[in-house]
């Protein structure tokens, strides 16, 4: 072979050691070129994998929202209900509180669990209804016992505490009391005759008349002279009752009109 097709002994080496030494870099880069790629899928799955678990924790956060609040309302709803505004006081505050968690988590709610709460807020709606409709019947009610009726206060006040009723019983007259019961009742409406309004009036008259229809019964039995103080009591009275009955009539009806 000539010399123009050899090339001199240490060039041939150090083209050879030359290409050895690219082939240990695309070696080396192909091999960093795997690491990286395989460090990429590994990091995308990671990821991949911490989405999928933050998602099902915050689903399963979602559910437990939802099952608190729809399970709260069924226990309301089983519960002896109490009618009062502390009662339900305390009832709707649990309530808005759990209402208030699920609601941010609704949108993560399977259509099934977003259901059910719908539907456990329309139960509620029900029960606060009804709840607060007893609460002012029971109010009501309270007041109306704390009130005295002023026919009875009127009755206490004019013959002595307890001793007439709704039933207008006047038994405890009798021909020995009689006299002193007329002028207990003919006093205590003079010394209070500018307070009444007409439906004092009105009942006023009403125990008066019966109060007579009791004293017509034992009149045959009261003792001598008391017919005749008890008329002058009567007499007393109706001028008293003349006078400031229509007074009051009147002063109401002005009153009205203001």
């Amino acid at each position: 072979m000539g010399l123009q097709g050899q090339l001199p002994a240490p060039i041939c080496i150090i083209s050879a050691q030359w290409h050895h030494g690219i082939d240990v870099v695309l070696s080396i880069e192909t091999k960093i070129f795997k690491m990286r790629k395989t460090y990429l899928i590994i990091t995308a799955a990671v990821v991949a994998a911490g989405f999928t678990a933050c998602k099902d924790t915050a689903n399963e956060e979602a559910k437990q929202d939802a099952t608190s609040f729809t399970t709260y309302v069924d226990s309301v709803e089983a519960a002896t209900p109490v009618y009062t505004t502390a009662n339900w006081t305390a009832i709707d505050n649990g309530y808005n509180e759990r209402m208030a968690r699920a609601e941010v988590s609704l949108a993560k709610l399977e259509a099934a669990d977003r259901e059910r709460a719908e539907k456990a807020k329309e139960r509620y709606a029900v029960l606060k209804a009804r709840y607060e409709t007893n609460i002012k019947e029971a109010e009501a009610a309270a007041n109306a016992s704390a009130t005295p009726d002023y026919r009875q206060v009127l009755r206490n006040r004019l013959f002595g505490e307890g001793k007439i009723g709704a039933d207008m019983q006047f038994n405890f007259v009798t021909a020995a009391n009689a006299h002193d019961v007329y002028k207990n009742f003919v006093n205590t409406v003079e010394d209070n005759k500018s307070k009444y309004t007409r439906e004092d009036w009105d009942e006023i008259k009403v125990l008066y008349e019966a109060l007579d229809t009791r004293k017509n019964e034992i009149e045959k039995d009261l003792p001598t002279g008391d017919n005749m103080k008890i008329a002058r009591l009567k007499t007393k009275f109706a001028t008293t009752m003349a006078i400031r009955r229509p007074l009051s009539k009147a002063s109401e009806n002005h009153d009205a009109k203001q």
